[in-house]
């Protein structure tokens, strides 16, 4: 069946091949015909080479990209590295990403006889330097599965159960005076966010060579983008997963896929990396966590905002500009204190209107909080290549001990002097396949204040990993600071202290799975 009904006037495309609901979806806009079922009925149905004959004809001869969003695919791509994964997520628009997740996903097993990391002829390091790539890593990995149940260990210690209360029935009582199932219930969460917070912290032993996967889910023309974006990025193995990205979409895709090796689509990837590589590569400098860098007055930008928020029930922008510029502090205060008390919860965001106020911030993190900074389609990243040039964090457990804290310097130091060793030889590129998640970061990007009050909520709630809800609070710091009647709208923010983030989250996850 081709139509989920045909008499309705809301109905699922069901063809079987993707590419015949996109050409059939593309005709809405010149088909005279009042219902669509009806041209598939009369032109696609029975015809197999109709739709290809349409893309060609339409996308590759007259050049109309936008058709080319009207299909789409699912995609896994797996065993990839966490510096190929990065390219692949920086196509922001039209692709939406499930990666594998160092927080949730222990990496201290072996897989037929071998750690997950990225096998050095597969990124092109050979001799002396892929015996010395492979130590290093082994070692990391043997570091990060030693570690792991030690620091287990230590949170257990620090923050035993009993000193938690658990809402399990009514409100909040403390572990020693549950029922046993409610104990059972307390325990299981209990070790679940040991577990998880444990992962926070040993994660960043992990080298960027550590494999990851990822599902894709988008349309034909980012796909396009994404397999230029491969081969712009150089390496071996970015220009592998092109490749097999194009294998495999050709098949779903004829006639559109084609369109990322053109003769076209070669020019763009060549002018890619000409902009990439305009200026040399240079580190170093000094970096604050979170600094704002750029911003406007505060009166300009609330006015700016409140003319958006305006404008759909003023006769024009003249008027409206002039009502908001005539406007005093206690009238502009009440429009902002209503629209923060209509907020119940962070779920109810601050609105379009204030993506017209705008943030341009430099922050240092590690690169593990960087994967998940970079989530956020959102913000504007422009960063640089992975190096050891900023030092490393030490994840607060692991600092508690003392021996364990030792051993972490000493592979942390070690994986510098062979990042510096590989990059000599082959280039800055390779080299940072060997630079664990614990090295700093320092990238840029641009926001608006609602993207910017999104991530501040979402990411100081007490499950997040504690350097986003760092990060998070002081980005929410700098806006206070030079926009504090804006600020306000940033509502759910929580600078609280939560040693197991994830233990409330926890106790309800297994509340309704039925308990123990």
């Amino acid at each position: 069946m081709s139509f989920s009904n045909e008499d309705r006037d809301v109905f699922l495309i069901k063809t079987d091949r993707m590419i015949d609901r996109g050409a059939l979806m593309s005709r809405y806009s010149r088909a005279s015909d009042p219902d669509i079922r009806s041209v598939y009925h009369r032109e696609f149905e029975g015809n197999q080479k109709k739709s290809e004959e349409f893309y060609r004809r339409i996308f590759l001869e007259y050049g109309d990209e936008s058709i080319a969003e009207l299909v789409t695919a699912q995609v896994g791509v797996q065993n990839v590295s966490n510096i190929a994964s990065k390219a692949i997520e920086e196509i922001r628009i039209g692709l939406s990403y499930l990666e594998k997740s160092t927080r949730y996903v222990a990496y201290d097993k072996k897989i037929d006889g071998h750690y997950l990391f990225m096998r050095p002829e597969r990124i092109g390091i050979g001799g002396d330097s892929a015996r010395e790539y492979e130590d290093l890593c082994n070692r990391l990995f043997d570091l990060y599965s030693a570690a792991l149940p030690r620091i287990e260990a230590e949170i257990s210690k620090l923050w035993p159960i009993e000193s938690f209360d658990f809402s399990i029935d009514s409100g909040p009582a403390n572990y020693r005076d549950l029922d046993e199932n409610g104990k059972k219930l307390a325990q299981r969460s209990y070790r679940s966010s040991v577990r998880s917070r444990a992962l926070d912290d040993a994660r960043f032993i992990l080298p960027a060579s550590t494999l990851t996967n990822i599902g894709i889910s988008g349309n034909a023309r980012s796909f396009i983008h994404l397999i230029q974006k491969l081969k712009e990025y150089g390496l071996p193995e970015t220009e592998r997963i092109s490749s097999d990205l194009y294998g495999e979409l050709r098949q779903e895709f004829p006639q559109i896929i084609d369109d990322a090796v053109s003769k076209h689509g070669m020019d763009i990837i060549d002018y890619k990396k000409r902009l990439m590589n305009m200026f040399p590569f240079t580190d170093g400098g000094k970096f604050e966590k979170v600094k704002l860098i750029r911003y406007g007055n505060e009166k300009d930008e609330i006015q700016k905002a409140l003319a958006f928020l305006m404008y759909p029930f003023a006769e024009d922008a003249s008027s409206i500009i002039s009502r908001v510029k005539a406007m005093d502090a206690a009238e502009i205060s009440a429009i902002l204190g209503k629209i923060r008390d209509m907020r119940k919860n962070r779920r109810m965001k601050i609105g379009r209107p204030f993506e017209a106020v705008n943030y341009v911030f430099e922050v240092t993190t590690n690169y593990g909080a960087f994967r998940d900074l970079q989530r956020h389609r959102f913000l504007t990243i422009m960063r640089k290549p992975l190096t050891a040039s900023y030092g490393y964090d030490v994840p607060p457990i692991i600092a508690k001990i003392p021996d364990l804290s030792e051993e972490y310097s000493e592979a942390m130091r070690e994986a510098a002097a062979v990042y510096a060793r590989i990059k000599e030889k082959y280039g800055y590129a390779l080299a940072q396949y060997v630079v664990p998640f614990a090295y700093r970061y320092p990238v840029v990007f641009s926001t608006n204040l609602a993207e910017a009050a999104y991530f501040i909520e979402i990411r100081s709630t007490p499950q997040a990993h504690f350097d986003l809800r760092d990060l998070a609070i002081r980005m929410y710091n700098e806006i206070r600071s030079v926009h504090p009647a804006l600020a306000e709208l940033i509502k759910f923010v929580d600078t609280g202290d939560y040693p197991l983030g994830r233990l409330s989250a926890e106790v309800k996850k297994n509340l309704k799975s039925g308990g123990i």
